[in-house]
């Protein structure tokens, strides 16, 4: 199974420096745009319905993505019909298009002896007050990564695990790591997915092998928010009833 991974288009989608290769899922694990308005989501999702040659095409919500958040909140209740229209269960899956916010799916193919189980959840520790930001080491975030399921295959968040491909460094925060550690303790200690796709840090962006789950970083943007980073392309395998995934060099 080949999997597409990307990330941080924040509508610039029709100007990326590379095309989407050819596979079987394409991923992108948030911040479809800017602020969440309804002209930049609205051609978003038409964009990525008619992308062609994908047989399954699943995306979450990232703390730009402001419209995903306030779309359940009571005092906004009215102002996001539009999202609505967009997302009801009719339209999306007419596309092989599949929208995660804590919760997954399961893929069954051929190639695999199980179902593959795909969970995908939006949030991070607090960055700049955007949304879906919860306190640094909360319960409120303890609770959202409890929610991931033990037989995980491939997992899909917004923001990055600690010190795996979240290390950023500019004038407004110097130079650190800004990582969930407590998604990173439920990866090591229960999850053990066999691919975890994140973006969110831009200047983060690439893989890295850890133990036996291949992370990916996809920003397409850079930190200047210019859209030239590749898709990230990974070939999913099964190996003695074991499921690994491996990083394709383009």
């Amino acid at each position: 199974m080949r999997i597409v991974c990307i990330s941080d288009t924040h509508s610039l989608q029709d100007s990326m420096s590379h095309p989407i290769p050819k596979g079987d899922v394409l991923i992108h694990s948030g911040d479809i745009s800017n602020k969440g308005e309804e002209y930049d989501v609205t051609n978003f999702i038409h964009w990525f319905q008619n992308i062609e040659g994908f047989d399954s095409k699943i995306f979450i919500a990232g703390n730009h993505d402001f419209c995903f958040e306030r779309i359940n909140e009571p005092h906004h209740k009215g102002d996001y019909d539009w999202l609505k229209n967009l997302m009801y269960e009719e339209n999306l899956p007419q596309s092989n298009v599949t929208y995660l916010e804590d919760n997954f799916i399961t893929i069954e193919s051929p190639e695999f002896s199980r179902p593959i189980k795909i969970y995908g959840s939006p949030w991070q520790p607090n960055f700049y007050d955007w949304a879906f930001n919860l306190p640094r080491m909360g319960d409120e975030i303890k609770s959202k990564w409890g929610m991931i399921p033990d037989d995980t295959d491939i997992l899909i968040t917004h923001g990055p695990p600690h010190e795996i491909r979240d290390f950023v460094s500019n004038w407004r925060m110097g130079g650190m790591n800004v990582g969930c550690e407590l998604l990173r303790y439920e990866i090591d200690s229960r999850i053990k997915p066999s691919l975890h796709v994140f973006g969110h840090i831009h200047g983060a962006y690439g893989a890295a092998v850890i133990k036996d789950t291949l992370y990916v970083n996809a920003s397409i943007c850079t930190e200047g928010y210019v859209p030239s980073n590749k898709p990230i392309i990974v070939d999913l395998i099964e190996v003695d009833g074991k499921i690994i995934a491996n990083y394709v060099e383009d």
